[in-house]
């Protein structure tokens, strides 16, 4: 998926951190943040600094994550103690005093892109817990907030990876046979063919009572469950973006391909309409992959 680079924002952040030893330049890089930001935060947790001298701290901590992941995403592993630093901090402030709603989204969310970088490692997982728990602290005063409801449905396809992965091989060992789960146009000109066809349906649904496919299903539904709610939430705002529509429709395609061939079109028909209504936005190009599933697909949904 395409992200944004955060610039403009990181520049209007950086106009509410104060002057003085808390300041961050933003036109410093360096290649590990353990020489300075990271021992001020340590330093800081039980020191006598002001709220907002606290959240200015991470706020640049966050501006210097965000900077690695525009500038050089392969550091990912030089950031993840400062990560954790900066949602220690911010567990001991209520995030109504972190700043506007516009600021707690945007920290939330740059914390959340390092998150899922790599979801299987382990020493990502508290950050992502805590962008979860932060993303639901939002949506208990604001049920419809739209960067929550995304955050979430993210994180959520994020945690079906490695189910997904798993699930990906076991289809490819079966695809010989045809057996595969995704959409397809069957033709019954023989008696073989339809005999073919039973054998692969039998197959596909045996194979979606297995563990992967089981585990991945417990993801997958509520991912598309708050990215569902997102896209509403967008179109009512008239935010709609194809980012949000493309993972939505990525969702969809991947709870197709782990759920039952008795119900799994509906699942497909959904991603495609999604991919449709993506193709249709100004200025938004779908992904190779997206847009070769678009047109093998597209065409068995009217």
């Amino acid at each position: 998926m395409q992200s944004r680079s955060g610039t403009g924002e990181d520049a209007c952040i950086s106009q509410h951190i104060p002057s003085g030893r808390h300041t961050y330049d933003q036109t410093t890089t360096s290649t590990s943040p353990d020489a300075d930001l990271l021992p001020q935060l340590r330093l800081e947790m039980n020191s006598t600094l002001t709220t907002e001298q606290r959240v200015a701290l991470c706020k640049a901590a966050v501006i210097r994550i965000r900077t690695m992941l525009r500038e050089s995403p392969g550091d990912w592993r030089d950031y993840v103690n400062l990560a954790h630093m900066v949602t220690q901090h911010l567990e001991t402030i209520p995030l109504a005093q972190v700043g506007p709603l516009s600021e707690r989204t945007w920290m939330i969310a740059s914390l959340q892109q390092l998150a899922l970088l790599n979801m299987s490692d382990a020493t990502l997982a508290g950050v992502a817990m805590w962008c979860s728990r932060a993303w639901l602290g939002i949506l208990v005063r604001e049920q419809e907030n739209l960067a929550a409801l995304h955050g979430i449905g993210r994180l959520w396809l994020a945690r079906a990876q490695p189910a997904l992965t798993r699930v990906h091989r076991i289809d490819g060992s079966n695809s010989s046979s045809g057996s595969s789960s995704r959409p397809s146009v069957v033709s019954f000109t023989s008696s073989e063919d339809e005999r073919q066809s039973l054998q692969a349906t039998r197959e596909a649904e045996t194979r979606v009572g297995m563990p992967d496919y089981i585990e991945a299903r417990g993801f997958l539904q509520p991912a598309t469950e708050y990215l569902e709610r997102a896209v509403a939430s967008a179109r009512s705002q008239n935010l709609l973006s194809g980012d949000l529509l493309s993972v939505t429709a990525e969702a969809y395609m991947s709870l197709g391909n782990t759920s039952s061939p008795r119900i799994n079109e509906d699942y497909y028909r959904r991603a495609v309409r999604l991919l449709r209504a993506a193709t249709l936005l100004p200025d938004y190009t779908l992904s190779r992959y997206l847009a070769g599933y678009l047109e093998e697909y597209g065409r068995l949904v009217e």
